[in-house]
């Protein structure tokens, strides 16, 4: 069997595809509905048909045979898009953030999660102050672990923490020079 075109199997060129396709279905509204309209028919129905191949997956091997499907990037993706995920998404994404620091090394070593917030799909992380923390090869490092880990997350949004006291450096003075000198 032949390998699926990379295109195919990479969640972001295929959400991107959808969003072109629906673009070009904007020019006619009616169009434009229907076209959403069967994505969501198909999406439901894909959707069903993943939670009874889990259910019959769990039943037959267990929990194990479910985690090993979610650890593969393509299955992982489907089964979060539809709510399958067997990794909870705030476990998930602390995976990613511990794979961004490991590649980063010590550059990773102030990446902090505050927050997912699963409302608007958006991860929030603290970058410390040093080490090239706030440079956009970090944050591209970290984008790119949760992109893997947690493909539903639509934004991850960064801040720096609070900048504490301006630190006064007190040197010592230089000796007065001596009378009559």
């Amino acid at each position: 069997m032949a390998p699926p075109e990379a295109a195919a199997t990479d969640p972001g060129a295929v959400a991107e595809s959808i969003a072109v396709l629906l673009d070009e279905l904007a020019a006619d509204p009616a169009a434009r509905e229907v076209g959403e309209d069967l994505v969501r028919v198909l999406m439901e129905f894909y959707g069903a048909g993943l939670a009874q191949m889990v259910a019959i997956v769990r039943l037959g091997a267990g929990d194990a045979l479910v985690h090993r499907l979610g650890a593969d990037p393509l299955v992982a993706a489907l089964l979060a898009l539809h709510g399958l995920h067997p990794v909870d998404l705030p476990t998930r994404v602390g995976h990613a953030l511990d794979t961004a620091r490991r590649r980063l090394g010590h550059h990773g070593a102030g990446i902090a999660l505050d927050r997912v917030d699963t409302h608007t799909g958006t991860v929030h992380v603290t970058l410390a102050t040093g080490c090239g923390a706030g440079s956009e090869t970090v944050r591209d490092v970290v984008r790119s672990a949760v992109a893997e880990l947690a493909p539903e997350i639509a934004a991850v949004e960064f801040a720096a923490p609070e900048p504490g006291p301006t630190l006064l450096q007190l040197g010592i003075r230089p000796p007065e020079p001596a009378a009559g000198s």
